[in-house]
């Protein structure tokens, strides 16, 4: 092992700490799905690391236990079920010398914020524990925002899920959630909720959005909206929930007409407004995202504080499972450098800032030194934003400033859905270090 990750932190042995239910490690990652479990086959490459992934469920792999199919494209460049992605997943991360801590919830983070030792408070089966780390990568994910959490009227029957809930019930449960469903939100996990439906026999009775516009593929939306009958309704939203014991029925509101009308079901369920699980960064040393979700990362995806990095949808809310796996592996790669070069973080960065309706900007932050003290380096990387809403004719700008760094228009951005911009695509000439860089949209129709 390089002396490197040992000084100050050092491994006995038999890796116990001097401190009771303690032990030392030199890379601990905070949860089992795509971003965290491929952030740990990549830190098993490299011979005598202590690394250790921490997940409070029994079985490793995430949300696509509960999915449907496309998985695996990007990271391991073949088609998956869900299911069978999650399944391959563990199967490969139990062939490595990483230690496995299913049914363990970490509890808090005692973060260092020199980054020389970091402590994580863990609930396990045997107790309570304590782990000492060098390195930590969180990659706990993401929710969507529940029926409470969207303040919705009415009152509380039986009957009303998320997306989440919905697909753990009927593809690991085995349970047929109602017979007559509505689906609120039209993000493409509205998509996969219709799938989930259908396979446990449920008919759709619509499926409806609060914007104007769709947040996903107008032909994927329509296709299914063909398929299985249910119509779709736009500028529409929730005014109550019906019934006492069970869902009777969902009252709309016509956003455009201020009419409301009524619809027949015993089952509502809510989908997308994806928000990342960041409660462990509360009360720490790493810093919020204050204009979007999640803790602030710079390009190699370390957080404020030196030596803990951030990886997946704990990021940016929902994202494909395949872009997550891709962000766990590069975390672990960057920290692989760490090791290999003992390269310190850098001291300053230059800030970047999301501008409703950009939703968010991911990295939030550049090192200094690539790009801007030396005018003649041109920066790689990718600057990865989500709207908030689908708008059409809309021109996203960078600026910073008053100088214009980059501008591309789009006929239509779909709302919830990743925009690439290349880093090297902005004019780093004109880049202020101390009015950092403003991501906002110029105009929209």
């Amino acid at each position: 092992m390089s002396d490197k990750i040992n000084s100050p932190m050092v491994v006995s042995d038999s890796g116990k700490d001097s401190i009771l239910n303690s032990e030392a490690l030199d890379v601990a990652v905070v949860g089992g799905g795509p971003a965290g479990v491929s952030a740990c086959l990549e830190l098993s490459r490299q011979a005598g690391l202590k690394v250790a992934l921490f997940e409070s469920d029994t079985e490793l792999g995430g949300i696509p236990r509960s999915c449907h199919i496309f998985f695996g494209m990007r990271d391991m460049w073949r088609l998956y079920t869900g299911p069978a992605y999650a399944r391959k997943l563990a199967s490969l991360i139990r062939k490595t010398s990483v230690q496995i801590h299913t049914d363990s919830t970490v509890l808090s983070i005692d973060a260092d914020p020199e980054g020389n030792r970091h402590c994580l408070q863990v609930a396990t089966s045997g107790g309570l524990r304590h782990y000492h780390c060098r390195f930590i990568i969180l990659a706990t994910g993401c929710c969507e925002r529940s029926r409470g959490a969207r303040l919705i009227p009415g009152t509380r029957p039986e009957g009303v899920y998320t997306t989440g809930a919905l697909q753990k019930i009927v593809h690991q449960g085995g349970f047929k959630p109602g017979k007559k469903a509505v689906i609120i939100g039209s993000e493409i996990v509205s998509l996969s909720c219709a799938l989930t439906l259908k396979k446990a026999g449920v008919s759709i009775k619509a499926l409806v959005e609060e914007n104007r516009d769709l947040s996903t593929y107008r032909l994927a939306a329509g296709s299914l909206s063909f398929a299985f009958g249910f119509h779709v309704y736009v500028g529409t939203s929730v005014a109550r929930i019906l019934g006492n014991r069970r869902v009777e029925g969902i009252e709309l509101l016509d956003t455009t007409t201020g009419k409301t009308f009524q619809i027949d079901c015993d089952t509502v369920v809510f989908t997308g407004k994806f928000r990342p699980e960041e409660s462990l960064i509360f009360n720490t040393e790493i810093k919020e995202d204050s204009a979007g979700p999640g803790p602030v990362v710079d390009t190699n995806f370390m957080t404020s504080v030196p030596n803990i990095f951030a990886a997946g949808n704990i990021l940016h809310g929902a994202e494909m499972h395949d872009i997550c796996a891709l962000e766990g592996k590069s975390a672990a790669e960057n920290i692989l450098n760490a090791v290999k070069t003992g390269k310190a973080a850098a001291s300053k960065y230059l800030a970047l800032k999301a501008h409703y309706p950009v939703r968010y900007v991911v990295p939030q932050r550049i090192p200094l030194d690539i790009g801007v003290d030396n005018r003649n380096v041109q920066p790689k990387g990718k600057l990865n934003l989500q709207l908030a809403c689908t708008m059409r004719n809309s021109v996203l700008e960078a600026w910073s400033g008053t100088e214009l760094l980059w501008s591309r228009k789009y006929r239509r951005v779909i709302g919830n859905n990743r925009i690439v911009i290349p880093i090297e695509k902005l004019n780093w000439k004109l880049i202020d270090p101390e009015k950092g860089i403003d991501i906002k949209i110029a105009s929209a129709a």
